[in-house]
């Protein structure tokens, strides 16, 4: 892996405004790069039995994962057969059977169709020929992984050095409780951007500031990952939540480990200019309320912090004046290599 600070002395200019708000080229995003990645869905340990699921909506694809009566874990568009109803609403849940929301067309949890109301003699036929329509899934360490493409992309190569950066972590150890969720009025690039850089820190999180040492800061780049690393100040170190490791993953993921627990930070797209942010809280130890409530009361602190910032960058993205800036070669190498990952992907006429 390399450190942010880039070395060629080149200056390194952010994407267009335009692509953070043309609802065409957010279409090119949804296809070239949120219909092909291997995309992080959720933690095993969400969907502990038969019949438990997690669902949600990225990048306009309804998605759903669920754990079978064989205890393995399958993934479908969350898209039903008939008349393109959903089959479960978009959350967390458990079901005995796949019911559509409109029709209530029922699915085994192979995604087989195994009945269909009112179609009477004709049952048998369309049931041995009507399935949900599959996605590629993967777990590692704990992890679900989904992709979307016909074929997909190989899995290993698109963790990249995430099992490197995280060789420390059994993410098999910690236990899901709770999901926090935040509608944010920015794009999807805005919020990664963001969460790249701990160059705003100072700025942007007084809290968070008081407990890393911010002259330790650094954010170091490997294939498809940013990893921040820094020290907590000397008379926070037997205390500090965040003594932790945050790793971004290529496109949208963040892994945020802290002392006594982690999150699962997803940055879904939902629209050009909106991103549904959700938190996957994960312990060690579920019954250490305290310190539990304790790291979740800082991660909402500091998500509010940043919720504002990007919401205010968001709108003057859209506002006209602005057009490109220049990034930091010390400070924003995350920026840079999340943004030099999407040009690769989108392949993008900058003058359209």
């Amino acid at each position: 892996m390399a450190d942010e600070t880039r070395q060629d002395g080149a200056p390194h200019y952010t994407l267009p405004a335009r692509w953070y708000h043309d609802p065409a080229f957010y279409e090119r995003e949804r296809q070239q790069i949120f219909a092909k990645e291997w995309l992080l869905f959720g933690h095993e340990s969400m969907i502990p039995e038969s019949g438990t699921y997690i669902a949600r909506t990225i990048a306009g694809w309804p998605l759903l994962v669920i754990r079978g009566d064989d205890g393995r874990v399958r993934g479908f568009h969350n898209v039903c057969r008939h008349r393109a109803s959903m089959i479960v609403e978009d959350g967390i849940g458990k079901t005995a059977a796949l019911r559509c929301m409109y029709h209530s067309w029922v699915y085994d949890m192979d995604g087989q169709l195994k009945k269909a109301p009112g179609f009477c003699e004709d049952d048998a036929t369309l049931c041995s020929r009507t399935k949900l329509f599959s996605i590629h899934l993967e777990t590692w360490n704990g992890l679900i992984f989904v992709c979307l493409a016909d074929d997909a992309p190989d899995f290993k190569a698109a963790l990249g050095d995430l099992p490197t950066a995280t060789e420390s972590v059994d993410f098999t150890a910690f236990h899901y409780h709770d999901t926090a969720t935040h509608t944010i009025a920015c794009n999807w690039k805005t919020y990664v951007e963001n969460y790249a850089e701990g160059y705003h820190i100072p700025y942007v999180h007084p809290g968070l500031n008081k407990e890393v040492d911010f002259k330790t800061y650094r954010v170091v780049t490997g294939d498809k990952i940013a990893q921040h690393l820094s020290q907590p100040r000397a008379h926070r170190k037997d205390d500090a939540i965040n003594d932790g490791l945050w790793v971004w993953h290529w496109p949208y993921a963040a892994l945020n480990v802290y002392r006594n627990g982690m999150n699962l930070e997803l940055m879904m797209p939902t629209g050009p200019e909106q991103t549904t942010l959700y938190y996957y809280y994960l312990f060690k130890d579920l019954e250490d309320k305290e310190a539990n409530d304790r790291t979740m009361a800082m991660s909402r602190e500091v998500t509010a912090e940043d919720v504002k910032i990007c919401e205010i960058v968001q709108k003057n993205l859209r506002a006209g004046i602005y057009t490109q800036g220049e990034l930091s070669p010390r400070h924003e190498g995350g920026v840079a290599y999340f943004q030099d990952l999407v040009k690769q992907k989108i392949k993008w006429d900058e003058d359209r």
